[in-house]
């Protein structure tokens, strides 16, 4: 689904992938939310609470969503970039060369 880079205001960023477990979540605590409108027209709130939610099950951040959102930067991140320019991204393993 989505590919976020998290910056908290202190400490190291961080990336976290979101899937549809998380976009499911979010329609069912969001009134009227539907994935469909991550397609046409998505706004930042929604965005933060699918980050939330990814991190939160992913056990990469601990607390509400409000303090997520005051002391979180968030960019999503396309799937042709990466941070350490490699290809690869850094939650799943690299496929394995050997037969």
């Amino acid at each position: 689904m989505f590919r976020f880079e998290v910056t908290p205001d202190e400490g190291d960023a961080f990336f976290v992938q979101s899937d549809s477990r998380d976009v499911l979540r979010w329609e069912k605590t969001t009134k009227g939310a539907s994935a469909a409108q991550l397609n046409d027209n998505i706004q930042m709130a929604a965005l933060y609470k699918i980050a939330f939610i990814a991190a939160t099950r992913h056990k990469q951040y601990v607390g509400t969503l409000a303090e997520f959102e005051e002391q979180h930067a968030i960019e999503v991140v396309d799937d042709d970039e990466d941070e350490d320019g490699d290809g690869l991204d850094p939650i799943q393993p690299a496929a394995s060369t050997t037969t």
